[in-house]
């Protein structure tokens, strides 16, 4: 077996098990070795101080051939937290991995690093029921029913937009887990505390991170908000709301260094757990929205993320996750089998490096700098990655260019789940910022075989016309994780606004010159995935997004801009904002929250139903493009057509698939409101049809009023269809 980097003769000596056997290092992901390797060596470091010892706690996913009980657990000091079949949450001190990866039955370990936010019009672009434009509710499919979750941070607790109207009487947030927060109590939770009476989770204000995050605030606002006293009203402004405060890379600050390794990618899969736990708790269809994400390692290395991930989807159980912000930057060059050699150059404004490496044969990495003339390099440093060196020690080069220095250090370390590829993890430093230093280009050789080189949006690449032979870097496989496991929907972000007007009444550009309207937005993360998979599944609206903001976050920065600032509602002697941000975080709760209107029409969805629902009714943007596709999935999601398809009366020739562009319709009381945006010039034909298809209403209406009021037929409960003329359809509930 490939020896799994130098961090297994750390695992070694930091076993108990005879150091005559070898640790299996090949059962943990990468964060997680390089986890327990650190705390040897800090561990190490205190007992020669004389200091205290601290054996801290690690949330780790765990894979047995049989269930653990909780009597064997105990021997290692672990606690379980969630079990779905063989994949198993715990909470156990990192000195015990060692150990448990030794037993016969544990398969598998892993933890990951935590998430960052993918942060950087809706109602018409994306046939939504009112969103954005302040209309009469409608009357059909508001979310009501439905637990809409989010995992997110920053969240401002008492904004108006989360109570049902402006009476501000009814509170929609039912439960509250604030992984932050401090408590004794970790025997339901490894972390935090949760809040579940709307009396203590208005009392906490804002979530622990609220002074320095906003980010769940506009998110939870698209997915549910009701507007309160502005045309900003999220999808669905009717359904229940649970959220859990995770924590993500930026809130270091609010984490215990005793506690630093509890907060992991398995923490994070039980708040997604929590939120889903609440809506079955309470007998309703759950959608969960997550706008975060990470650079995985090689998508294998989250093996049992997504396995847990799959389980715990299911019929009414959808989780939406956005695609990243990646693609702004180039971070992946491929070298095909049968080409010489492929490359790109270093990008980066740090002096520190990482790139990945993937490779299915005899490959080499050559390091070209450029000090001299343009085309030629003048220094050069070639690499096998697969020396013989590199199966007992990382390997060690250095390149020295006039004044500049860069050094090289290769890792290797086996796939678990992919044993014909190896990895290697490139580490660069340099005595400067690379952006000051010497071009540098990193290109992969070997005709015989494939590669791959994987960075990041910080780690990234490009093509230079230092030496037009290595241009092949691309804005591709850059979906971020978990948006690029098997489980969720993963959502792209689409551009209908390139600028807003701010509360000063100044208009906002905010979009890339060469950015178009109705099309992809251009940061908004591609696939394919690692493993080959079309990513992401749909796209919906993602630029310039206009939602609630967090109030507490604005009084603890006192200077920061208000410019993105759209309006503010003044409720209760404080002002609550409402700000336009971009990203495919503000792209993914459009989604979910469509998803909850069509739970409540249809409550037992799944996901592979939903993506038939895509399949057959998401707007196309780029004709010429085949769909799914690793731009658009299978398009841009269209709200309105996929409830007529839910419900099955698409095949009514006589109903439009949108809704009314030039008026608003509602039922109350038994009458039908229409309200006209302008007066209308000529008579309009207005029809009303079962779901069914069958025509029980038809009437025409003089073209002389603004606002027309007829009484509807007696009629049985349920939901009809009423076309206006030729301006659309709409559904009433009666």
């Amino acid at each position: 077996m490939k020896r799994m980097i130098s961090i297994i003769s750390l695992l070694l000596a930091f076993a108990i098990t005879s150091s005559a056997k070898k640790t299996d290092g090949s059962k943990l992901s990468t964060w997680l070795r390089q986890a327990v390797a650190e705390q040897h060596i800090r561990h190490r470091a205190a007992a020669e101080e004389g200091e205290p010892q601290k054996d801290p706690l690690t949330t780790v996913f765990i894979r047995t051939s049989e269930q653990l009980t909780t009597e064997q657990l105990l021997e290692y000091g672990a606690t379980i937290y969630a079990q779905l079949g063989d994949v198993t949450i715990i909470t156990v001190p990192l000195s015990k991995i060692p150990e448990l990866i030794e037993l016969s039955t544990v398969l598998r370990i892993e933890a990951g690093q935590r998430a960052s936010l993918t942060l950087d019009t809706v109602s018409k672009v994306n046939n939504i029921l009112p969103v954005y434009q302040k209309t009469q509710e409608h009357q059909a499919f508001t979310g009501q029913g439905v637990v809409v979750g989010v995992m997110d941070v920053g969240f401002d607790l008492t904004h108006p937009t989360f109570y049902q109207d402006t009476t501000l009487t009814q509170y929609r947030i039912k439960t509250f887990w604030d992984q932050l927060a401090t408590s004794e109590d970790v025997s339901r939770l490894p972390v935090g505390r949760e809040f579940t009476t709307t009396e203590s989770i208005i009392a906490q204000g804002c979530a622990t991170d609220g002074d320095s995050q906003a980010h769940g605030t506009h998110t939870l606002g698209i997915a549910t908000g009701s507007g309160y006293n502005t045309p900003y009203r999220g999808v669905a402004y009717e359904s229940d709301i649970c959220i859990v405060a995770n924590a993500v890379g930026s809130d270091q600050p609010y984490i215990a260094e005793g506690d630093y390794y509890l907060y992991t990618s398995a923490t994070d899969a039980l708040g997604l757990k929590y939120l889903f736990d609440y809506a079955e708790q309470q007998g309703q269809p759950c959608v969960v929205s997550l706008s975060e994400g990470y650079s995985p390692y090689m998508d294998e290395d989250d093996q049992l993320y997504n396995d847990f991930l799959e389980r715990l989807i299911g019929p009414g159980r959808i989780l939406v996750v956005s695609a990243g912000n990646e693609s702004h930057a180039l971070t992946y060059v491929e070298k095909p089998t049968g080409m010489e050699a492929a490359g790109a150059f270093v990008k980066c404004s740090k002096q520190d490096a990482t790139y990945r490496i993937k490779s299915e044969g005899s490959n080499t990495l050559t390091l070209y700098a450029y000090s001299g003339e343009q085309g030629t390099p003048s220094h050069q440093l070639t690499i096998s990655l697969d020396d013989p060196r590199l199966e007992e020690e990382d390997l060690k080069e250095q390149l020295i260019v006039e004044k500049d220095t860069f050094d090289i250090t290769i890792i290797a370390y086996d796939i678990a789940f992919d044993m014909s590829s190896n990895i290697c993890l490139m580490q660069l430093h340099g005595n400067h910022p690379f952006n000051e230093m010497t071009p540098v280009a990193l290109v992969l050789g070997g005709q015989e075989s494939h590669a791959e080189l994987i960075g990041s949006s910080s780690n990234a690449l490009e093509n230079r016309d230092t030496d037009t032979r290595w241009c092949h870097a691309q804005n591709d496989h850059n979906i971020l994780g978990p948006g690029c496991f098997t489980a969720p929907i993963c959502v792209g972000a689409m551009t209908h606004r390139k600028g807003f007007t701010n509360h000063e009444g100044n208009w906002v550009a905010n979009a890339y010159s060469h950015e178009e309207e109705g099309l992809w937005s251009p940061f908004s993360s591609m696939g394919p995935t690692m493993d080959g998979r079309t990513k992401p599944d749909v796209s919906a609206a993602g630029r310039n997004i206009i939602s609630s903001y967090n109030s507490y976050y604005y009084e603890a920065n006192p200077d920061k801009s208000h410019n993105m600032d759209v309006a503010y509602s003044e409720v209760n002697e404080r002002s609550y904002p409402w700000r336009s941000d971009s990203g495919t975080s503000m792209a993914c709760p459009v989604v979910a929250g469509t998803i909850a209107l069509w739970l409540q029409a249809k409550p037992d969805l799944t996901r592979d139903d939903i993506i038939g629902i895509f399949s057959r009714t998401c707007r196309q943007p780029e004709a010429e493009l085949n769909y799914p596709n690793n731009k658009y999935g299978y398009g841009e999601i269209d709200a309105y057509r996929g409830l007529l398809d839910i419900l099955g009366i698409t095949a009514i020739k006589e109903i439009s698939q949108h809704e009314p562009h030039d008026a608003s319709l509602w039922a109350d009381n038994g009458l039908l409101h229409i309200v006209f945006n302008d007066v209308p010039a000529k008579p309009v034909a207005i029809t009303i049809y079962t779901t069914g298809g069958a025509r029980v209403f038809q009437t025409n209406v003089a073209g002389s009023q603004q606002h027309i009021t007829l009484p509807l037929p007696t009629l049985g409960k349920g939901i009809y269809v009423v076309q206006l003329g030729n301006s659309g359809s709409t559904l009433i509930r009666i």
